[in-house]
């Protein structure tokens, strides 16, 4: 019973990432290693299945989503995705990260397909403490405003 109550509490605090790639070989190997580093992974193979779930309110800390999609790309499915979630950190993955992102889309980072699991949960872990480093900071503010 202890051993279920510590999973449960484990859980709620685990950070969720939604993954976002048409290549299903691409989408489980990354799945695998994310949840290998302790991440609970929500993934999707297109763009407009990802938006859905977004606007349902289903609770994301980081978003990585592929550059080239069918239907949507990447930087189209990042211009969607902050009209929900403005402030969630996004991560691009690319063949390539010559790609021209726009900055006011606040992508924390393009990375390069093949990546390393070593290196990829550098990225993620480095993304997510950004992003907790500007929710203490908004909470602080906050408090002191009150």
């Amino acid at each position: 019973m202890l051993k279920d109550s510590l999973t449960d509490l484990k859980r709620k605090h685990m950070k969720t990432i939604l993954l976002v790639d048409d290549d299903s070989a691409v989408l489980t190997f990354h799945e695998f290693i994310l949840n290998d580093l302790g991440y609970d992974v929500i993934s999707k193979h297109e763009a407009k299945s990802a938006l859905s779930l977004i606007r349902e309110g289903v609770n994301i800390d980081l978003v990585i989503t592929d550059f080239q999609m069918p239907g949507m790309n990447g930087v189209e499915f990042i211009s969607q995705l902050r009209l929900t979630l403005p402030f969630v950190p996004v991560l691009m993955l690319s063949g390539y990260c010559d790609v021209n992102i726009d900055p006011s889309l606040d992508v924390f980072k393009c990375i390069e397909k093949p990546v390393e699991r070593k290196e990829l949960g550098h990225i993620v872990k480095a993304a997510l403490d950004r992003s907790d480093a500007k929710e203490f900071r908004y909470d602080v503010i906050s408090e002191k405003q009150i």
